[in-house]
């Protein structure tokens, strides 16, 4: 349910609460209000009749003595000296009688008058009438402004957070309280705090690609030196060994902080085209293994591609399985499996799998899956699928190991010749 509908419920519900509340009250205080009159009606009208019998020996006023229908603890009372008066029913009717002891010849007998309540049931239930009227009437007029109040409000939240999502991804320049065009109250300050926080957050990222730039560049100029002058060393030592591969380790990192660089600044350049997905990736697997990537893990395809062929940067696409095959080796156990399917690739490696934080908002460039290295791998395979339009899907499989699909762009539909 909304916020909207639940503050419109919430507001309803305490306008039927109050009215039912005071509808009760109003209605215990008619009824006993009712209820006196009725009793004071029955002892004035028994008074006068009483009176009238004293002074002519007749019975008026429709009053009885010793009546069958009167009420027996009424009589006992009436009987013992003492007037009462008590509410009973009598031919499925409720009457309010009053009763009185009275001298008849040499004995006591009671003398009693009953007087109808329907008058003052038709008063009750018009009472009751009025308050539901009044609770319909309130909870629907008090219901639309709440509804008209609340639905301000919850458009002012919807729009903010479309601005919010534009904002997640990519829309900078977008600011929510621009959004939030009226208001001076919380709806408002929410919306400057999540511009703050926006503010914030853009400079940490901008300083941070900033830094990961003006570090590649720095490091890349006496990179180059290192690496001539690795190459200059021929005796074969282990030394020698540890600097050629130090140095090219070195490189390599330098090479994704550039690269790393380049999609943030949004100067990644492609050359799209048409490829076969399970070519591409017998060409891949064939360079991999070949050039000693994979360290020796054996990987085990299963191409169930066909002839599905997409439209991409091969060389990207390829450094996108790279990256994440290298990964699976680094970070995951044999065996390692690649599946092709028609608008996905499939990488499975029987490791610990990936940490909660990746399956939940994806890699973070400086944190690798292992707890080692810089974590740039994942980061540029994720920024190269955003590039071409693919997305990557960080998951572990049920029994462990880390499953990340690659999944395609879906082809446009056919356009169907009109006519």
């Amino acid at each position: 349910m909304s916020l909207r509908w639940k503050i419109v419920l919430l507001v309803i519900t305490s306008v039927v609460i109050a009215a039912l509340t005071c509808g009760v009250v109003v209605r215990q205080s008619a009824a006993r209000a009712e209820g006196e009159r009725q009793r004071a009606n029955a002892t004035e009208q028994l008074n006068q009749a009483v009176t009238v019998y004293a002074d002519t020996g007749v019975l008026a006023l429709n009053t009885m003595i010793d009546d069958p229908d009167l009420p027996a603890d009424a009589r006992e009372s009436a009987l013992r000296g003492q007037s009462v008066t008590t509410l009973s029913s009598a031919d499925d009717q409720d009457y309010m009688w009053a009763a009185a002891p009275i001298q008849v010849g040499s004995h006591t007998a009671v003398i009693s008058v009953r007087q109808s309540t329907a008058e003052s049931e038709r008063l009750l239930a018009g009472i009751d009438r009025a308050v539901l009227l009044g609770m319909l009437g309130s909870a629907l007029l008090i219901g639309g402004i709440a509804t008209f109040a609340a639905g301000q409000i919850s458009r002012r939240l919807t729009v903010g957070a479309q601005a919010a999502r534009r904002i997640a991804h990519g829309e900078t320049t977008d600011r929510v309280s621009d959004v939030i065009d009226y208001g001076n109250d919380e709806v408002a300050d929410f919306a400057l705090a999540v511009d703050f926080a926006v503010e914030r957050l853009t400079e940490k990222i901008e300083s941070e690609q900033r830094f990961t730039a003006d570090l590649a560049h720095e490091m890349r100029t006496p990179l180059t030196g290192l690496v001539n002058a690795a190459n200059l060393l021929e005796e074969e030592s282990r030394p020698a060994e540890l600097v050629k591969e130090r140095v090219t380790r070195m490189q390599v990192l330098v090479e994704d902080l550039l690269e790393v660089s380049r999609l943030d600044a949004g100067r990644a350049e492609t050359m799209m085209g048409p490829i076969s997905v399970d070519a591409s990736m017998h060409s891949l697997m064939t360079t991999l293994e070949g050039s000693g990537t994979l360290a020796g893990h054996p990987v085990d395809i299963a191409y169930g591609a066909g002839d599905t062929r997409i439209v991409t940067d091969q060389r990207r696409f390829e450094r996108i399985i790279t990256n994440l095959l290298v990964n699976a080796v680094k970070h995951g156990a044999d065996p390692i499996e690649v599946e092709t399917r028609p608008d996905a690739v499939v990488i499975r490696d029987s490791g610990p799998g990936y940490p909660p934080d990746i399956v939940a908002t994806g890699p973070t460039r400086f944190v690798s899956a292992g707890g080692g290295g810089m974590g740039l791998g994942l980061v540029i395979a994720q920024g190269q699928a955003r590039l071409l339009g693919m997305t990557i899907e960080f998951a572990n499989g049920p029994n462990g190991g880390a499953h990340t699909t690659v999944r395609f762009p879906q082809a446009p539909a056919p356009e169907v010749p009109a006519g």
